[in-house]
């Protein structure tokens, strides 16, 4: 998995490049996936952040894995959109496999708090930049972090 340097989450240069290879404008894309043009411009642009679950469908929708829509892997592998497992079920199985705990990721990384957890155990879902920096301590994939795809 390829590494990147800037600011993890949504490529819109990726998002772009899906978008011209469908030839679909920003309001056909949001009509298909549930959402305003302007969200779609938005993350075109760069000036906000995605939710997982709009990541998740836009992904859904182009057949894509979710590393190839943040621009972590360069080559496409098409993916049969599933059910997803809840957030912090799927990241505590993640955990467990990698032998990260709870408090060497919020602790000693200093990218999470115990809100987060909390959150996450209630059901709140994190935007995509949080699963990518998650994904990237823990050493997995986005899609395998989110259970999109087992490795």
């Amino acid at each position: 998995m390829e590494k990147r340097t800037e600011r993890a989450g949504l490529s819109p240069e990726r998002l772009k490049e899906l978008m011209f290879d469908h030839a679909l404008k920003s309001e056909a894309l949001a009509a298909k996936i549930g959402v305003a043009g302007t969200s779609v411009r938005a993350w075109m642009n760069g000036t906000r952040e995605i939710s997982l679950n709009n990541a998740v469908k836009i992904a859904d929708f182009f057949g894509c894995t979710l590393d190839y829509l943040v621009g972590m892997r360069d080559t496409d592998e098409r993916v049969v959109p599933h059910p997803l497992p809840p957030f912090y079920e799927n990241l505590r199985k993640v955990m467990r496999e990698t032998g990260v705990t709870r408090y060497r990721l919020t602790e000693k990384s200093g990218l999470f708090t115990e809100s987060h957890f909390s959150g996450w155990a209630k059901g709140a879902q994190p935007d995509l930049c949080t699963v990518c920096l998650l994904a990237s301590y823990l050493g997995v994939s986005v899609d395998y972090l989110t259970g999109r795809m087992e490795y």
